[in-house]
């Protein structure tokens, strides 16, 4: 009986044994893993880091690739510029150069001649030509500019012509139509107080219209002859007829008939031959 349980006890206590080694594995085994999984994040947080800096040194080389370009190309422009310069210097040095050896050459040969006098004479004309020529430059020069500035006034102060001449067209155009609608209205009103003969009420209100009616048009006429005569032109118009009342059979209110406003004479146009705008 010893022996059995001794034989169970060996067999518990390599149960346990094997069971501490699985344990054992099995934590050896997560660790390996976490730690696997913890490399392999290390590795993909440097490759990530990596590749952020690569782009980064890229974009920084290519900037300064661009730099350097831009740089070389504003020195290009820079030397181009001196060199232009120097070469007008140069130039201008020459024909100075040439001018004094020409000069040089007609003093010495005046000096040559047997008349001392010829070089007073001589010298002093070439300088007055020199400086003759040069003053004709500078006069052609200021007067060419002088006429492109007037030039370019001219053609501002025709652009500013054209669009005033276009603001009062419009304006009269829009008082134009006011005051055809106004005497639409009013022939409305009109026939209506032929028909309402007898009815002094009415009447008296419908003459009240056309009055103020007959102001609008009056004050629409003014604000037209202002603009015609800012433009100094005039329209065509058709012409207009202030009412004097309605008669009626039954009452004594004065009756009122259409007369005719002396109307504008002249279209307004652009080919008038005096200035559109001369007015304004």
């Amino acid at each position: 009986m010893k022996e059995s349980e001794n034989s169970a006890l060996l067999a518990l206590s390599e149960l346990k044994n094997l069971e501490a080694d699985r344990v054992r594995d099995e934590e050896h085994a997560r660790y390996t893993q976490a730690e696997a999984e913890r490399m392999a994040r290390e590795e993909a947080d440097r490759i990530a880091r990596e590749q952020a800096e690569q782009r980064a040194a890229e974009e920084a080389a290519r900037l300064e690739a661009e730099r350097v370009a831009r740089e070389q190309l504003e020195r290009e422009e820079r030397l181009r510029l001196q060199e232009a310069e120097t070469k007008a210097r140069a130039q201008q040095e020459t024909r100075l150069r040439e001018e004094q050896m020409r000069l040089d050459a007609q003093i010495k040969m005046s000096e040559e001649k047997a008349k001392p006098k010829w070089p007073l004479v001589v010298v002093p004309v070439l300088l007055l030509g020199v400086v003759g020529a040069g003053v004709m430059w500078y006069q052609s020069n200021q007067q060419a500019q002088r006429e492109a500035e007037q030039l370019a006034k001219a053609e501002e102060l025709a652009a500013k012509q054209a669009e005033a001449l276009t603001a009062i067209t419009a304006k009269l155009d829009a008082l134009e139509a006011e005051q055809a609608r106004i005497e639409k209205e009013r022939s409305t009103l009109q026939a209506q107080m032929d028909a309402a003969e007898g009815d002094a009420a009415k009447t008296k209100e419908l003459e009240a219209k056309i009055k103020a009616l007959d102001q609008q048009l009056a004050d629409n006429e003014a604000q037209q002859a202002e603009a015609e005569t800012a433009t100094g032109s005039k329209r065509k118009t058709k012409k207009r007829q202030k009412s004097s009342g309605s008669s009626s059979s039954s009452s004594s209110t004065p009756s009122s008939t259409p007369t005719k406003s002396s109307g504008r004479k002249k279209k307004l146009g652009l080919n008038d031959g005096d200035d559109p705008l001369g007015g304004i």
